[in-house]
């Protein structure tokens, strides 16, 4: 609702502007707005070329101009990741988490940068954080799987995740794995039920 109301002020002001002439000038807010959104896509550009040092300037200018862009926050955590900055790039995803509370890519990205350095537990917490925003992102079905197989985790909320990751998958590669796990944590389920039931 707050990006509907800024992107209609946004326009009224525009619309003004035209309106009043070319002695019109944008507002501060809006021409700060303006300034943080070219920052922050020639930041997404220079990120997704590989050029990480750049897009770690360009970021941190955007977000300091505007910190409630939370792409822009999540795109330089990738790049603070890519460049082995760990700790800055986990306060980035969690500012990209908080202003944009619907998005799953931040947790998903937490997700990753701790199965990277091997931590599969709270890999998995973030992935499961990423899946409770949106259950069918894929690139977090596939991350939770993933850290469940390395932790040999059993739960009935990992067989939902692979059950929905073999509805959604289309790479085969990933359907293996997937498939691999719901034959896994069935069977240990199913122990685990057939234990309980017998007698001691």
């Amino acid at each position: 609702m707050k990006a509907r109301a800024l992107l209609l002020l946004t326009a009224s002001l525009l619309l003004q502007a035209c309106a009043a002439g070319p002695q019109a000038t944008p507002a501060p807010r809006d021409e700060s707005l303006r300034e943080a959104a070219a920052l922050a896509t020639q930041a997404d550009r220079a990120m997704r070329a590989g050029r990480h040092d750049s897009a770690i300037d360009l970021g941190r200018r955007a977000v300091t101009l505007q910190p409630s862009l939370g792409a822009a926050w999540n795109n330089l955590g990738i790049s603070l990741m890519e460049t082995g900055q760990n700790m800055d790039a986990v306060q980035a995803f969690q500012r990209a988490a908080d202003v944009s509370p619907a998005d799953p890519k931040p947790y998903e990205n937490l997700g990753l940068l701790y199965m990277r350095v091997g931590w599969g537990e709270d890999a998995l917490k973030y992935y499961e954080r990423s899946l409770e925003r949106d259950p069918n992102w894929l690139p977090s079905l596939r991350g939770a799987a993933a850290a469940a197989k390395a932790l040999l985790r059993s739960s009935e909320g990992g067989l939902e995740v692979v059950r929905r990751g073999l509805l959604i998958e289309q790479d085969s590669q990933w359907r293996r794995v997937f498939e691999s796990e719901r034959l896994r944590i069935t069977g240990e389920l199913t122990e685990r039920t057939r234990a309980l039931r017998s007698p001691s």
